[in-house]
């Protein structure tokens, strides 16, 4: 008899805990969400509804595969229906927030939001101009890099939220540690897009954490259009110089693939990238030998590193002495604007105004377009 009842008791355990199920499911079909359109960006995705956005991050570090984060945002003062206590939640609009990348700070500027940011990871970097102040007042604290990152720290700023980001799986892993803290972190990787306009366009999940899409729309409506009307200028051109990019490191040259987002600037400014039919979307090592043989026959050298002047070129190696881009004075660096620490713009505002950028490529390679362009990110090396 003990046993009838004991089966008894399960059953309505059993189909108590069915119920619950369905009837979260239901909760969660319920709510019917809209999928904001994205033009270029291919990492992430956002749905949303009158209470609810659900951003949906992919693969977010290199070789990633089959890998997703998931994000519940709702107004702090917006109830959430339990089915979606499974999701990372994040509660709108974040007012302290900690960057692990200088790109973060780049965005953050744009939706006017400088005075959320409590720290950040390498303060040496930053050029912002409020943030370097906040940051020579002790308002803005350095929390350290990769291993090194100083969470007691962190947990003692309060942050809303930790904006993390990471070229390998490790990243995982400190995002786990921050969140077993109580941090709770999301990671961005818009720069594994290929698209300029791509990498621009994570600006609206950004806007989305503070509540500003409007914001984050019409600033990427227009630059948008800005970069379109540049692009159209180089369209028509049949003669396009051929282009090299980087140097060297320790005898192994890192080449942007043909799919990447250097090669992608390259193309709509009218440039003819040498390593254009690679379909590669990452960095690819070649030894010096073989970068040699296709060096030779180009005519514009792009983004030598932390090199300033040609002579340090030739210290890595005098046979770029024969190369073209070098006799001919046509070799241009993306370090024009640095701050005394060696933080270099191009990789922080520059991703917020990929308009620029070409237009300064456009002025390397077809000077007559825009003869009255002065470069912004790039300068000559002499």
């Amino acid at each position: 008899m003990k046993f009838k009842y004991l089966f008894a008791i399960l059953l309505l355990i059993a189909a108590s805990c069915i119920n619950k199920k369905k009837n979260d499911l239901s909760e969660e079909q319920a709510i019917s969400f809209e999928e904001i359109s994205l033009n270029y960006a291919k990492g992430f995705s956002i749905k949303t509804n009158d209470n609810l956005k659900i951003l949906t991050i992919r693969n977010p570090w290199q070789g990633a595969k089959g890998v997703e984060y998931k994000y519940v945002l709702a107004n702090e003062k917006q109830s959430i229906p339990k089915s979606y206590n499974k999701y990372n939640i994040i509660r709108t609009p974040i007012k302290r927030v900690i960057c692990l990348s200088t790109t973060h700070i780049a965005f953050i500027d744009v939706l006017n939001e400088n005075m959320s940011v409590v720290a950040v990871s390498g303060t040496n970097y930053v050029n912002n101009k409020i943030i370097r102040s906040k940051i020579d007042n002790n308002e803005v604290l350095d929390i350290g890099y990769d291993n090194s990152l100083n969470y007691e720290l962190i947990v003692s700023l309060k942050p809303d939220l930790v904006i993390t980001y990471g070229v390998g799986g490790e990243i995982a892993s400190y995002n786990q540690k921050l969140n077993d803290l109580g941090i709770q972190t999301i990671v961005l990787a818009e720069y594994l897009e290929n698209e300029p306009l791509g990498k621009l366009e994570w600006i609206k999940l950004l806007a989305a954490l503070y509540e500003k899409d409007e914001i984050a729309n019409e600033y990427f409506n227009k630059i948008e259009y800005e970069y379109k009307k540049l692009q159209e200028l180089t369209i028509p051109l049949m003669k396009k110089p051929k282009v090299l990019i980087g140097l060297p490191w320790k005898d192994v040259w890192y080449v942007p693939g043909g799919d990447s987002y250097l090669a992608k600037m390259v193309e709509d400014a009218g440039g003819d990238y040498v390593w254009k039919m690679n379909d590669s979307r990452e960095s690819l090592p070649f030894d010096i030998e073989s970068v040699f043989v296709k060096a030779m026959k180009t005519e514009v050298w792009l983004n030598t590193g932390s090199v300033n002047y040609k002579n340090e070129i030739l210290k890595i190696d005098e046979r770029f002495s024969s190369f073209e881009p070098f006799t001919k004075g046509k070799i241009f660096n993306n370090n024009l604007i640095m701050n005394k620490y060696g933080g270099n713009d191009y990789w922080e505002s520059g991703l917020v105004n990929p308009q620029l950028v070409l237009k300064d490529l456009i002025r390397i390679f077809h000077p007559d377009i825009l003869p009255d362009h002065r470069l912004v990110y790039y300068r000559i090396i002499e």
